[in-house]
């Protein structure tokens, strides 16, 4: 091959010929084989990437914002990954691989646009919110209000939207402050919450009428409730986990919650503070204060009510588990008072991964994309911790607001956007790209 090239002067021009192998063919940069190409686009690095992509047809092909390339180096970034089923459910807005890594970028150096959703006037009070597509469900007081998702910055084919958010819904019906609620809306339609009373309601999601309501079903507050199809599961603050079952024909394919068959109630000698159900509607695990002898974590069979195990024997008086997240049927993240996060194995039910918080605070709430990406919300100076589980120490500390030393009582985010409850408001973050450089608002330490 000759790598020779000559200058001709032709008619008082310069004409430069291409190189050339033996047989006389013409050698172009967009000819050489794709591995070589991928070896010289990775010296270039991916700042460059979308400049080099619109030089021809062949170069758009393999660095295009879908190509092979992009969806390989975005499926290794955290909060942009977008695999995971139930993680979809939560985003408003799908990203290109391309502007996955954009918006990866962003979240790194705290690069947003802040949106107020709610003032909380309210005093004394737990907020608690929960984050669907196409809705915001925020709890406040006695009220759960629906606030619709507007596209993220970015995304705006005219104008970003910069107004005041109005609920679409409101629900009530209580007059006890609301605690945790859970929202289903992939065909089940229903909102589902406890009060400071003792009761469980159950709204339609799409209309917000009251469907269900079960007055001092507890004799203290309600700390958490969750639903899988016609079954409800209620811990209280008394001690009890109390199992609603409802005829299937009824309650689920008729949207009709009246017909009861049966209460269940499981007594755990502690406060119960959190519980969740896992994906395949299986188990079902409660946390509690730790306190007395009594295990923080214990793992139930939904179908019969029967206590499988605890998941923790040896621990100290007051390590409760104030939040736990399913992330499959096998997985299970507990957040500690005593600032531990935990990965549990199931199949063999153990205590496979532990993240320690870096200044010992205690672990409010927990965000998940069901993948890699996991984000904590502490009890102190609005903090959010960002973790990785292929790494044993935290990756990233935001501090939202910190001028207001509130706690985080409750967080959740899509690839773009991150939703934050203080206790005076609740907060949204942009990180699509409506902005160019950090904000006040949003304090960025990366953890080294």
């Amino acid at each position: 091959m000759s790598y020779s090239s000559k200058l001709d002067v032709d008619n008082g021009s310069l004409v430069k010929d291409s190189l050339k192998d033996n047989e006389g063919n013409i050698l172009m940069l967009a000819n050489l084989p794709t591995d070589i190409l991928l070896h010289i686009f990775a010296i270039c690095g991916q700042d460059w990437w979308p400049a080099i992509a619109q030089v021809c047809h062949r170069f758009y092909a393999i660095l295009g914002p879908d190509s092979f390339l992009w969806e390989q180096i975005a499926k290794q970034l955290l909060f942009v990954n977008q695999s995971s089923s139930i993680f979809q459910l939560k985003i408003h807005t799908y990203l290109s691989a391309q502007l996955r890594f954009r918006v990866h970028k962003h979240w790194e150096r705290g690069v947003c646009l802040v949106k107020p959703i709610v003032s909380i006037r309210e005093k004394h009070v737990l907020p608690w919110l929960v984050l669907n597509s196409d809705v915001l469900w925020v709890g406040t007081g006695n009220h759960i209000r629906a606030y619709p998702r507007v596209p993220a910055a970015a995304f705006h084919h005219n104008k970003p939207f910069s107004g005041r958010f109005k609920p679409k819904l409101n629900l009530s019906g209580s007059r006890g402050d609301m605690g945790r609620f859970v929202v289903k809306d992939d065909g089940e339609d229903v909102v589902v919450a406890g009060d400071t009373n003792g009761s469980v309601f159950v709204w339609k999601a799409s209309t917000g009428r009251l469907q269900f309501k079960e007055t001092n079903c507890h004799s203290s507050d309600v700390a958490s409730v969750k639903l899988f199809k016609n079954v409800i599961v209620s811990g209280g603050r008394d001690k009890f986990v109390k199992v609603f079952r409802f005829d299937n024909s009824n309650s689920v394919l008729n949207h009709s919650w009246k017909n009861r068959c049966a209460i269940e109630e499981i007594y755990l000698d502690d406060r119960i503070l959190s519980l969740d159900i896992d994906p395949s509607g299986t188990l079902f695990c409660t946390g509690t204060a730790g306190h007395g002898g009594v295990p923080p974590s214990h793992l139930f069979d939904l179908a019969t009510g029967a206590l499988i195990c605890p998941l923790r024997e040896n621990f100290r008086d007051g390590e409760g588990v104030y939040d736990m997240r399913f992330e499959s049927p096998n997985e299970l993240l507990t957040g500690d008072f005593n600032s531990a996060l935990r990965l549990w194995d199931l199949r063999t039910q153990s205590n496979v991964s532990v993240w320690d918080d870096p200044h010992d605070s205690a672990i409010n709430c927990i965000a998940t994309d069901n993948n890699m990406t996991i984000l904590t919300g502490t009890a102190a100076h609005g903090g959010v911790r960002l973790w990785d589980k292929r790494q044993t120490r935290c990756v990233q500390l935001y501090f939202v607001k910190p001028e207001l030393r509130s706690p985080v009582y409750c967080l959740d985010f899509d690839s773009s956007e991150l939703y934050v409850a203080l206790d005076s408001s609740v907060l949204g973050f942009d990180f699509s790209g409506g902005i160019r450089k950090p904000i006040k608002d949003l304090v960025v330490y990366p953890c080294n």
